[in-house]
């Protein structure tokens, strides 16, 4: 493990994309936001790059649960 002074500034954080991607998939979209919660905390510990797409992921993956919640809703509503 490096620390942040010791990472150079090319080192990346993959798992972000990788968590960016899977949310912008809408059934994916809860291990999108899991990944990029797991990839914020690891590249705020190593000091790497990639916060701003662990930080999209886990906004773009909470309103894909938004609204797959509410569309499930207004379905069921439908329903009645």
């Amino acid at each position: 493990m490096t620390s942040p002074a010791a990472s150079s500034a090319t080192d990346f954080n993959w798992n972000a994309v990788w968590a960016f991607l899977m949310s912008a998939v809408g059934v994916l979209s809860p291990f999108g936001i899991w990944l990029g919660y797991r990839s914020r905390a690891r590249i705020d510990r190593d000091g790497t790059l990639g916060r701003e797409f662990a930080t999209a992921a886990i906004v773009v993956g909470y309103l894909w649960v938004a609204f797959l919640v509410l569309g499930a809703l207004a379905y069921l509503w439908i329903l009645l």
